[in-house]
């Protein structure tokens, strides 16, 4: 069951260029936080604990706001709703870059997380109806360009700044270049595809529910990695501090390879196996960089976790298409609003068990949640 409507303008190429465009800037606009954080941290005098209460602030906001995001696409249509993420985004960009008040730094990480969990969503309806009217499995690749999108806003601004640039200049050149990207596919994104009106909450079905529960764990394993393989790296492996990020950089990689090569893969696989091969390979990563002792093969773990995460969660949003439960736009919020908890639960989970036992223990969790994945992945059918 679906509000759409079929038209004809989906199979244009300009629609996947937005599509793939779309995805991009969002990756790219989330990046370009990374490196400014430690120039807020110089600009605005806070301790550690108030800083992290700020954090939260992005989480807070996605989790508020994506649950409209069903509300939004059916009363509004799709490319309303995208280019008012995107114009939020270049706000929230600017007052996380030039703003000395803690409370308007706080209010631009909430809109700037907000926007991006509502442009998440937006984006993964708009993908389904292009991968439902040219009948082909196009997600993955989707999926891919946020990936890319993220990496290269990140080098981006690094490389700015290393010239030299100001935070605030660097800031505005990348602004530019989002506002321009949007601006030349802006044709691309879908118009009113939906009846007027609409409701905000339809109770979600099993199946959705279980898309949700999946991606959950998808997530929460990235948010754990980003937060937490450094520091097990380090502290377990003996890797240089300078250089504990490369955990992260090994998953992140892998999961930009792997969706790139995901549409063979998903083709030849099918959504099952995808999911329940995608489980155990990230498991297995996880596993590989708990016992072994040299912090090389525990990075080839992380990059093994990437690559088994990489086409889980865009084949179980795929999915989402083939359901008649509820409203395919309703479905997608609801899955990945649930999904994206686990990447504010991981960390916390993480650091909890860490607490406790051991941050050895805590992986060990993880990788026998990912492995998980092998039971929920029965009850996809292609």
């Amino acid at each position: 069951m679906s509000v759409f409507t079929p038209s004809a303008d989906l199979a244009a190429p300009i629609v996947r260029h937005a599509t793939r465009t779309g995805f991009f800037i969002a990756g790219f606009g989330l990046a370009v936080w990374a490196p400014l954080v430690p120039y807020v941290r110089e600009r605005i005098e806070m301790s550690d604990a108030l800083f992290g209460m700020l954090l939260l602030c992005i989480g807070i906001g996605s989790l508020t706001w994506m649950p409209l995001s069903g509300l939004l696409i059916a009363r509004q249509g799709i490319r309303p709703v995208i280019l008012g993420c995107v114009a939020t985004l270049v706000l929230a960009l600017l007052g996380m870059a030039l703003t000395e008040s803690i409370w308007l730094l706080g209010i631009a990480l909430f809109c700037f997380g907000g926007s991006l969990g509502v442009l998440d969503v937006v984006l993964n309806v708009q993908s389904l109806l292009v991968e439902r009217e040219l009948g082909r499995r196009m997600m993955s690749n989707f999926h891919g360009m946020f990936s890319l999108g993220s990496i290269c806003g990140a080098l981006a601004l690094t490389g700015l700044l290393t010239l030299g640039l100001s935070p605030a200049s660097g800031t505005l050149l990348m602004i530019a270049l989002i506002v321009i990207a949007n601006f030349l596919v802006m044709g691309g994104y879908l118009a009113r595809k939906a009846p007027a009106g609409g409701v905000a909450f339809v109770r979600p079905s099993g199946l959705v529910l279980l898309v949700g529960a999946l991606c959950f764990v998808v997530y929460l394993a990235e948010g754990a990695v980003l937060d937490w393989s450094a520091l097990y790296l380090t502290g377990e492996k003996q890797l240089e501090t300078s250089s504990g990020g490369l955990g992260y950089a090994a998953f992140a990689l892998m999961v930009t390879v792997g969706r790139f090569a995901g549409g063979r893969v998903v083709n030849s696989l099918g959504t099952a196996r995808v999911v329940a091969f995608g489980g155990l390979l990230a498991a297995a990563g996880i596993g590989l960089s708990i016992i072994t002792d040299h912090w090389a093969l525990a990075l080839l773990g992380y990059g093994l976790c990437g690559l088994g995460c990489a086409n889980v969660s865009p084949v179980l949003i795929s999915s989402l298409s083939r359901q008649d439960a509820m409203p395919v736009h309703l479905a997608v919020t609801a899955a990945t609003t649930v999904g994206f908890a686990g990447v504010l639960v991981g960390p916390a989970m993480i650091g909890l068990i860490a607490h406790f036992s051991s941050l050895t223990m805590a992986f060990v969790l993880l990788a026998l949640l990912l492995a998980s994945l092998v039971i929920g992945s029965r009850r996809f059918v292609d």
